[in-house]
């Protein structure tokens, strides 16, 4: 529970409200929207504090201030030294916490509990995570990037085996006064091209024939798998249960007969040699169908290629100035197509694609490879108002071969 006693916090000399920290301008007592890593309250004030005045260097107390206020008073009374803020230890509505191989802290620097109906962060082992969050906060939701997963609402138990090694996830801790989610929820992704490394010839799921409402038949991840076979992707392959796969690539090679676990096992088993293996999931429309595509001796036919919706939305995501804190990975594929590998940005998710980007001008640029992605990315850092314009990707990105007749062989 968080503390409610107030107490008093020394203010560097020379310390003015700009200098690494945010304050909610109207609200009373002052609330602490952000302090800047590394700054000079970095580790004295948290996100959620409270603020409900301060103290001068000739002892005389200012309570009632809001942030407006707070800031003009620090400003002029910046050379002043022993200034204190009066300071109640409050948690912050919410606040994201991103682990795994792609971001600073590991799954082990934390450790949850399940508390009734919550799980808690109890403790932190990480000293810089100590100076950001305090323990005590819940899990909100989880959004494991790896495989394009959201979930709400979960039991430790069920999440402990996902939070692992390199498991890249953004976890959105919440105030432990707030109520936990009421219901179970998993939002899974409309599509997903998931990697295959070398080797993997078992994925380590349970897979299940069944038949779509308009007579399709359909192959489902159900669970992971119970015969003591670890899935490539650890805990987290569990979440994709409900997923359909869609289709198997195998160096641009399409192949169809995926409708039985039997025939996408044998196939796994006789490309396990392959380094270029993508296995494209699809999740069920609401109505227990999904678009598919007709496959022309192993080969996606441009006109046959999978139903693409005309109106698919984009999505024009701000990124930080300075590409150090980009926190992307992108790649070309060989049709022309920027897939994002992993993602530090909110709404750029893994399995999407780059279509475009916005200068700092307004000027957006389309149709671009990779490259020339990378070239802007440099020339324009440092500079504000940059944005990444992003889409699902459709199954057709992935396919090169366009008529029966360009057919080869493995």
């Amino acid at each position: 529970m968080p503390a409610t006693a107030i107490g008093r916090i020394s203010i560097p000399k020379g310390w003015a409200y700009d200098v690494g920290v945010s304050f909610e301008n109207t609200a009373k007592p002052i609330l602490v929207k952000s302090v800047k890593k590394k700054g000079p309250m970095w580790g004295k004030l948290r996100q959620g504090y409270l603020v409900h005045g301060i103290v001068l260097g000739d002892n005389r107390k200012v309570e009632g201030l809001n942030g407006g206020q707070l800031k003009t008073l620090l400003e002029n009374t910046s050379k002043s030294p022993d200034r204190k803020l009066l300071v109640q230890v409050a948690f912050p509505e919410e606040v994201e916490l991103r682990f795994g191989s792609n971001h600073t802290y590991n799954h082990e620097d934390v450790g949850f509990e399940q508390l009734g109906n919550k799980i808690i962060l109890k403790k932190i082992h990480n000293n810089e995570l100590k100076q950001q969050i305090l323990p005590g906060m819940q899990i909100g939701s989880i959004f494991f990037e790896d495989v394009g997963v959201e979930v709400f609402g979960y039991k430790w138990s069920d999440l402990a085996s996902c939070l692992k090694g390199t498991t890249n996830c953004r976890i959105n801790m919440w105030d432990p006064k707030r109520e936990a989610p009421r219901t179970r929820k998993t939002s899974l992704p409309r599509r997903l091209d998931l990697e295959l490394p070398a080797g993997v010839a078992d994925l380590g799921l349970q897979l299940t024939a069944t038949t779509s409402r308009a007579g399709e038949k359909q192959l489902k991840i159900t669970a992971a798998s119970a015969a003591g076979t670890k899935c490539w992707l650890g805990g987290q392959g569990k979440l994709l249960s409900g997923m359909l796969v869609q289709t198997l690539l195998v160096d641009n090679y399409v192949f169809s007969d995926l409708k039985t676990s039997q025939g996408l096992m044998s196939t796994l088993a006789k490309t396990s040699g392959r380094p270029d293996r993508i296995m494209m999931l699809e999740r069920p429309e609401e109505n227990g169908t999904i678009s598919t595509s007709k496959i022309i001796n192993g080969k996606l036919s441009k006109s046959n290629a999978p139903t693409v919706k005309k109106d698919i939305k984009t999505q024009k995501n701000s990124i930080p100035s300075s590409n150090t804190q980009l926190g992307l990975e992108f790649e070309g594929t060989a049709t022309g197509v920027i897939r994002i590998k992993s993602s530090s940005i909110r709404n750029a998710k893994v399995g999407q694609t780059i279509v475009g980007f916005i200068d700092k001008d307004g000027t957006e640029y389309s149709d671009i490879a990779d490259y020339d992605l990378r070239e802007m990315l440099d020339m324009s850092q440092n500079t504000r108002n940059r944005f990444l314009v992003v889409k699902d990707a459709q199954w057709e990105d992935n396919v090169l071969s366009t008529t029966a007749e360009q057919e080869c062989e493995l």
